[in-house]
């Protein structure tokens, strides 16, 4: 299904120079983030202004434990802003796991690393590829047919899949370019999650505290069915902008989902770099106030 939901509009440029993460002793700014930061494209931003981070995966640390601090000055870190990244349908859970945490896993001391950029375009390849596993073949050419004959398709790969699901979108091909633009796929987890509330800021501000040395961030993506699909309500990243604890990420994907098509990858749930480099403007913003 790759050629039905492949975005066909180019993507900006994001400079290879400026995918890196810096050392951890001579950074400014510390990201502890999962897939949204792995890339280092929504950073290049702040590089680009001259800000040196270092980004760390939240695998890499476990959780933010109550000796966090202590291990962050013993890694040499003499920075002052910390920000703190995390998916919406995994964001209760890291908190809620950080706050009941007493010992984590040691901060790596090497943290300088570059990343690979995104394509300008989705490149489609419309030969059979002979070389792959044939039943995966067969399966994405039975998918593409068959979700063009029956309207009652998604329902049916709904109910069998664990990894997409795929629904139908009103005003869908306002807001991507693939072909298959009147539907979106998303991450079936995004379904079995609650919705954030008044716990997880709870557990935000047991966690500042524990941070309080540092002027902390914290930064939660909402789902891509959350911005496309579902009705949800937008509270929490509004309590979260009013307490000035990080950036209402909802609402600036919500405001501008039909002026840039692709803000997330049609055939994927992460960002496009469209909507890395709008994130990167977002936070070097939230960090200058």
């Amino acid at each position: 299904m790759d050629s039905d939901f492949g975005g066909q509009i180019e993507q900006p440029v994001i400079s290879p120079d400026l995918l890196v993460s810096s050392p951890i002793n001579e950074a400014d700014v510390l990201v502890i983030g999962d897939s949204f930061s792995e890339s280092l494209h929504w950073q290049s931003v702040l590089t680009q202004s001259q800000i040196k981070v270092s980004t760390l995966l939240w695998s890499q640390i476990g959780e933010i434990c109550e000796d966090f601090p202590q291990k962050l000055q013993a890694s040499g870190f003499h920075g002052n802003t910390i920000i703190i990244e995390s998916i919406e349908r995994v964001a209760e859970r890291q908190f809620e796991k950080s706050v009941n945490c007493k010992i984590g896993l040691d901060i790596p001391m090497d943290t300088h690393r570059i990343s690979k950029f995104n394509p300008l375009k989705y490149q489609i390849n419309l030969k059979f590829n002979i070389h792959g596993q044939f039943i995966a073949g067969l399966q994405t050419i039975y998918h593409s047919v068959a979700i063009r004959f029956s309207q009652d398709y998604p329902k049916l790969h709904n109910y069998k899949s664990k990894e997409t699901h795929i629904y139908p979108l009103e005003d869908g091909c306002d807001y991507f370019s693939n072909k298959l633009c009147k539907y979106g796929l998303f991450f079936h987890e995004d379904y079995s999650q609650p919705i954030l509330g008044q716990k997880s800021l709870a557990d935000i501000d047991t966690l500042k505290k524990r941070l309080r040395s540092y002027r902390t961030i914290w930064v939660i993506v909402p789902n891509k069915s959350s911005v496309y699909q579902r009705e949800i309500s937008g509270e929490f990243w509004e309590d979260l902008e009013k307490r000035k604890l990080g950036p209402n990420l909802y609402l600036l994907l919500q405001s501008t989902k039909k002026n840039i098509k692709d803000l997330y990858a049609p055939n994927d749930t992460h960002f496009s770099n469209s909507a890395y480099l709008l994130f990167g403007q977002k936070m070097t913003e939230f960090i200058a106030r």
